[in-house]
């Protein structure tokens, strides 16, 4: 009998350790042979993806490589190695945040694309690519290799929601396209765009949060930032 639940505890946790894969596309959920799987590492974060950040990406269930489905065709990843270390046996630590590097990756269907790199053994070897972080973007159907060339520096959420980011909060539901398709529709905008009214500066706002826990949180704590007369007006505000 103890041999039969501890088959079932390993079981189990070890189904609780697999990554689900992260669908970033737009539309219905297509077959594994139509979409480019990306495989990142876990101490890899993205930053963005074509310029659009891509919260989801990040999102962790357990120590095992995270899966991206994308559809076929080019893209630019940008991300950036994230982990932390014990420091004096462990009665402190260090979290260790490089500045992003470009992965490229031109995808056909039914591609595995790497995100690859050289791991540090320890804190010195981390400190030390703080700057100059490197890895390369690896086919592993056909074993090409794209090394990578240096990226952005890191914006959190709450930076570009300040306005000290350059990149452009997009709608995570509407998934993030590829760079050609992305080329395709901005030859035919600006028709589009000649027929719509100057909106006034009271309009909405053309840029949009992702509708996830984090923005959430971060709204939180934005909000608790404030002093007592700010909180008031906002909540003034809010209810109009």
């Amino acid at each position: 009998m103890r041999h039969l639940l501890s088959v079932a505890a390993a079981v189990l946790l070890s189904a609780c350790a697999q990554q689900a894969p992260v669908k970033l596309y737009s539309g219905p959920e297509l077959p594994m042979s139509q979409v480019v799987v990306v495989q990142v590492p876990d101490t890899l974060e993205i930053l963005d993806i074509n310029g659009q950040p891509a919260p989801d990406a990040n999102r962790m269930t357990g120590n095992d490589l995270r899966e991206l489905q994308l559809e076929p065709g080019e893209y630019r990843i940008n991300a950036y190695f994230e982990n932390g270390y014990d420091i004096g046996g462990g009665l402190s630590h260090e979290i260790i945040r490089t500045r992003s590097a470009t992965f490229s990756i031109d995808g056909q269907s039914g591609d595995i694309w790497l995100l690859d790199f050289v791991a540090p053994a320890n804190l010195q070897e981390a400190q030390a690519m703080e700057e100059n972080f490197s890895g390369a973007a690896v086919n592993t159907r056909t074993g090409q290799r794209v090394a990578t060339v240096p990226g952005p520096a890191y914006v959190s959420l709450l930076g570009q929601m300040l306005g000290s980011g350059t990149q452009a909060v997009g709608d995570s539901t509407t998934g993030i396209a590829p760079l050609n398709a992305q080329a395709a529709g901005q030859v035919a905008a600006p028709a589009a765009v000649a027929a719509v009214p100057v909106p006034s500066q009271a309009a909405t706002p053309q840029q949009t949060l992702p509708a996830t826990d984090a923005t959430l949180s971060t709204l939180k704590q934005l909000y608790l930032m404030l002093s007592p007369q700010s909180r008031e007006d906002f909540i003034n505000w809010a209810a109009k």
